[in-house]
């Protein structure tokens, strides 16, 4: 693992933004699985959205994109598109969950 300041080649930073990439795969594959839990525990497709909950956590997103000094414009549409995905994911699967149960 290099710092960027420490990346003297453009291979180095190539390598790098691999290394980056992967983690964030799997920091996406780690929290998809709880929004796949959060389905099995969920009773009712409405339970899906919750307003509150989604400005919660883009309000959080927000704040750590500050700390960080990361343009908000970008990176919190695809924050929105994520709780979307998310949603539609949750609304499907507890439909589907109600309709093995009936």
């Amino acid at each position: 693992m290099r710092k960027a300041e420490e990346c003297t080649e453009k291979a180095h930073i190539r390598e790098e933004v691999d290394r980056l990439d992967r983690a964030l795969v799997a920091l996406f594959a780690e929290r998809d699985s709880y929004v796949r839990r959060m389905a099995e525990i969920k009773q009712d497709p409405s339970e899906a959205r919750d307003d509150d909950r989604v400005k919660a956590v883009l309000d959080k997103v927000l704040a750590e994109l500050e700390t960080h000094d990361l343009a908000p414009d970008l990176y919190m549409q695809f924050w929105e598109d994520l709780i979307e995905v998310n949603i539609a994911y949750e609304e499907s699967a507890i439909a589907a969950h109600q309709g093995e149960a009936d």
